[in-house]
């Protein structure tokens, strides 16, 4: 019994460290798409600052009325850049920082913030 006991902790402890894990990084991939596809669409169709947002914050150019959007993003995690218009180097830079995951884990069960995801690339000129 004991060590099935020990055995048992030693296990559930690390199942659920790779459910931790595989949350991490199924949330960290799909933020990274998400920006990824944001960036292209504004490299594209030259849009302003704040459809750029909704577009990663709520996966439309307009806010359709939430509070928080895509795994709880809000527009205080999101910034967009526009860097040297009507230049030849012009570029749209996105970057999403603080977003927050729980971890449930013992012994480092808590909350954790992500690493900054930031994708810059070049506007199309007509």
């Amino acid at each position: 019994m004991v060590e099935a006991g020990l055995t048992l902790v030693a296990f559930v402890s690390l199942f659920m460290g790779a459910i931790d894990v595989a949350q991490i990084l199924l949330i960290h991939q799909s933020l990274v798409e998400r920006v990824r596809f944001a960036a292209r669409t504004a490299a594209v169709s030259c849009c302003d600052s704040n459809a750029v947002q909704n577009l990663v914050l709520y996966g439309s150019t307009v806010n359709p009325g939430l509070t928080s959007g895509y795994w709880g993003l809000t527009s205080a995690n999101v910034s967009v850049a526009f860097a040297g218009l009507n230049t030849t180097s012009q570029r749209v830079t996105i970057r999403v920082s603080g977003l927050a995951y729980q971890a449930y884990t013992p012994m480092m069960a808590g909350t954790f913030s992500n690493i900054p995801v930031q994708v810059t690339i070049p506007l199309e000129s007509p």
